[in-house]
C-alpha cells in the first residue's frame, strides 16, 4: 500500500480543480487508458488536496513532465515520471519527486474534463488545457 507521501506525489502529477464537480460526473470511475490517451500530447493543469499546483504534459512515449509549486515553498520544481495504465488505475514512477518511487491510483471523472487520482482522502485533479 502506498504511503501518504507517495499518494499525494503520484496524484499530484496530474491535478486541477478550478471548477466545481458536477453531480452527473462526480466520482464516476473511468478507465486509466482513456484518461492517458486524453492527456497524451496535451498540456494539463494540476491541483492537489495539499495545495500543490502546477502544469505538465504527457509525451507519446508515456513520460509525464511536471512543473509545480508547493504551498509551503514559492520555488518552482520539476520532475518526470513514467506513466503506465493498469485497468482503472494510472501508475506513476517518479524519478525525484518525494524521493522517487511510484504507485497505482484509481481514476474518476469529477466533472467534464476533470479527472481525479486518489487514495483514500488524498487526491489530485488533472484537467487538460
Amino acid at each position: 500500500m502506498p504511503s501518504r507521501k507517495h499518494a499525494v506525489v503520484a496524484g499530484f502529477a496530474f491535478v486541477l480543480a478550478f471548477t466545481e464537480a458536477s453531480p452527473a460526473f462526480a466520482g464516476r470511475q473511468v478507465h486509466g487508458g482513456d484518461v492517458a490517451r486524453i492527456l497524451t500530447g496535451r498540456n494539463f493543469r494540476i491541483e492537489s488536496v495539499d495545495g500543490t499546483q502546477g502544469r505538465g504534459q504527457v509525451s507519446a512515449h508515456g513520460l509525464a513532465g511536471v512543473s509545480y509549486r508547493r504551498p509551503s515553498d514559492n520555488r518552482e520544481a520539476n520532475d518526470n515520471a513514467v506513466l503506465r495504465v493498469k485497468g482503472v488505475e494510472i501508475c506513476l514512477a517518479w524519478k525525484e519527486f518525494g524521493g522517487g518511487g511510484g504507485g497505482c491510483y484509481p481514476v474518476s471523472e469529477e466533472a467534464a474534463g476533470r479527472y481525479r487520482l486518489s487514495t483514500g482522502p488524498l487526491w489530485c485533479d488533472i484537467s487538460p488545457k
